[in-house]
């Protein structure tokens, strides 16, 4: 069977990589006691998958794991015995059965919502922010991004589908933000959010976290 996991990431887990991430459930895993599939050959592995990757420094509520079981485990034993082995800052917040031959997760991502909170050095007029983000999403947004051929000035307007400012508080604001997310070519939040302080003219840090994933399809 396969069980399809939604989990958040939090507190000091932020910091924590990908490939730590997997580990880190993997021995979740084994504390939990749970009948966890493994592949066949020399080097036998556990059979989980993650529907995509967490920036490093972000937190998110909506964290995917596709874990095979080699034998029926009812959901609620499995959010309980799991989030019994999880250390702070892993929760698994939901777990569903798969049914029939459901594709992998990765095949299914479409896109991500996010809320970012923006710490400005000094207040900025909400009229000057709000246009700002309709000037940038009426035309192209232009990053030098990283690339296998290396360094190159790339348009990421159409990885944007939706860019807006919920809430304004002196020097501190709050975005909603949604952005493609699938194996052609996801939006990085890093050089939206570098391009769009930059063209306020301001500078800011800024706190990102994943409130959603949004899938074509999910047979759960």
């Amino acid at each position: 069977m396969r069980m399809i996991a939604n989990y958040s990431k939090s507190g000091a887990l932020r910091f924590t990589s990908h490939l730590d991430m997997q580990r880190l459930m993997q021995r979740a895993l084994r504390r939990a006691g749970m009948p966890v599939a493994y592949s066949m050959g020399f080097n036998p592995h556990p059979q989980l998958s993650f529907a995509s990757a967490l920036a490093l420094g972000y937190t998110s509520d909506a964290e995917w794991v596709d874990i095979k079981l080699n034998e029926h485990v009812e959901p609620e034993t499995f959010v309980a015995r799991m989030n019994a082995a999880l250390p702070d800052g892993a929760t698994i917040l939901s777990a569903s059965v798969a049914e029939g031959r459901s594709p992998a997760l990765t095949a299914l991502i479409e896109r991500a919502s996010y809320r970012v909170d923006m710490d400005f050095e000094r207040p900025v007029d909400q009229q000057k922010i709000i246009k700002q983000i309709e000037d940038m999403l009426a035309g192209e947004i232009i990053v030098n991004k990283k690339t296998k051929g290396g360094w190159k000035d790339v348009d990421i307007r159409p990885q944007v589908l939706l860019m807006r400012l919920i809430g304004l508080e002196g020097q501190k604001a709050t975005f909603e933000i949604e952005g493609v997310l699938d194996a052609y070519g996801s939006l990085q939040m890093e050089l939206l959010l570098q391009a769009f302080t930059q063209r306020l003219g301001e500078t800011a840090a800024w706190r990102v976290h994943r409130t959603s994933v949004h899938f074509r399809q999910l047979g759960v």
